[in-house]
């Protein structure tokens, strides 16, 4: 299992079953994954809300000439393009903190021998 692997959604509740059959360099791999998504969905994330702000009126410039010329070439069309995609990658956000939890919760168990409350 990988975290961007898996071909189908798969449920926290079989994740969670799937990370108990695995050896502890495998979670921590998985971890390592997940946490790589997350940064890049985050870092996408700045990005949509700066086009956001742009299109909404709301951008203020900054100093990166670079992205003031990126924000240049966005459309109004876009916008809910925009919204959309931030909207999905929230969901994916939320799903991958699910699945770093449900690690941490295994390793804990792991660790102590006991299932941590929750």
């Amino acid at each position: 299992m990988s975290a961007g692997g898996i071909k189908r959604p798969v449920q926290i509740e079989e994740f969670k079953t799937a990370i108990g059959d695995m050896s502890s360099e495998e979670l921590a791999h998985l971890k390592q994954e997940i946490e790589n998504c997350s940064s890049h969905l985050n870092r996408s994330n700045a990005r949509l809300n700066k086009y956001i702000a742009k299109l909404e009126g709301r951008h203020k410039p900054g100093e990166d000439d670079e992205e003031d010329e990126e924000l240049q070439n966005i459309e109004e069309g876009d916008l809910q393009l925009y919204h959309d995609s931030l909207h999905e990658n929230e969901i994916l956000l939320k799903n991958y903190n699910e699945r770093l939890e449900a690690l941490h919760q295994e390793n804990l168990y792991r660790s102590s021998g006991r299932k941590a409350a929750g």
